[in-house]
């Protein structure tokens, strides 16, 4: 397994470049990420292989939402954007989300006028058209369930066996899931075996502890057994650890980073 770090929440008392030197000098494989259209990626691509250290994922959305067909066309759009700024930045995965969130991330647009059945099927419609300009771009994209309970109210994919069936469906090698244990221990509980059962659907992994999305340690998650549950189950993608920490950053990233390296 390789590990990543997010430097949304994590190094967070130092400035946004400054946290790609830190992951580097900590050992992390990777940094990712949320949206780069905001970033100046020029300056994120040079520190980044100046550190010695990869980029291993951003968010691909752009705006819109994939739950609804009027936005497809624009949304669509957008990932075509984000998979050449992936190209242009040598990374090979994106993140994507179903719906769009607003700057609290809280969700955006919600639509009660459309049943759960139409919006899975327009969530699959939209999927259906960009796995080819995945497959094209040589970029996977991941896409990533969130809890409902907690931090995303309204949000429409909040569960892995949804998002795993999508996976299915679609079945194409550029589109597979982004398992966030944090918001699937919220949701659905029983982590070990929705990892170990569905290693070929996913091409990333997020970690949180529950309660608090805090550092692995501080809630119910026995870390240590899922984590390694996962390695000898064959995962050798990355594990993305995107946390607020409740010590110094250096410590708790040092103490997430021996799950995935001792």
């Amino acid at each position: 397994m390789k590990a990543s770090v997010c430097i949304e929440m994590i190094y967070t008392e130092y400035p946004f470049i400054d946290r790609i030197k830190k992951a580097a000098e900590q050992g992390f494989d990777a940094v990712e990420f949320w949206n780069w259209d905001s970033k100046d990626m020029e300056i994120i691509q040079k520190t980044a292989a100046s550190a010695g250290i990869k980029i291993a994922t951003f968010q691909s959305n752009l705006g819109g939402t994939l739950i609804h067909p009027s936005h497809r066309q624009n949304f669509v759009a957008g990932i075509k954007k984000s998979l050449a700024k992936a190209n242009q930045m040598d990374v090979q995965a994106m993140f994507m989300l179903t719906d769009e969130l607003g700057d609290d991330r809280s969700v955006r647009f919600q639509f009660p006028e459309l049943s759960q059945k139409e919006k899975y099927e327009s969530v699959l419609e939209g999927l259906k058209m960009l796995a080819p300009l995945a497959g094209e771009a040589g970029v996977t994209l991941v896409l990533e369930p969130l809890n409902i309970y907690v931090d995303h109210p309204g949000y429409f994919l909040h569960s892995s066996e949804m998002g795993f069936k999508l996976i299915r469906e679609i079945n194409h090698p550029n589109i597979k899931l982004l398992f966030d244990i944090y918001h699937m221990q919220v949701m659905e509980g029983n982590l070990i075996e929705k990892l170990t059962h569905n290693l070929d659907l996913i091409g990333h992994i997020h970690v949180a502890d529950v309660p608090g999305r805090h550092q692995p340690g501080t809630g119910e998650i026995n870390y240590k057994n899922v984590l390694n549950a996962v390695k000898k189950a064959g995962y050798q993608g990355y594990v993305g650890f995107e946390f607020e920490p409740t010590v110094p950053s250096e410590k708790a990233a040092k103490e997430a980073l021996a799950l995935v390296k001792d």
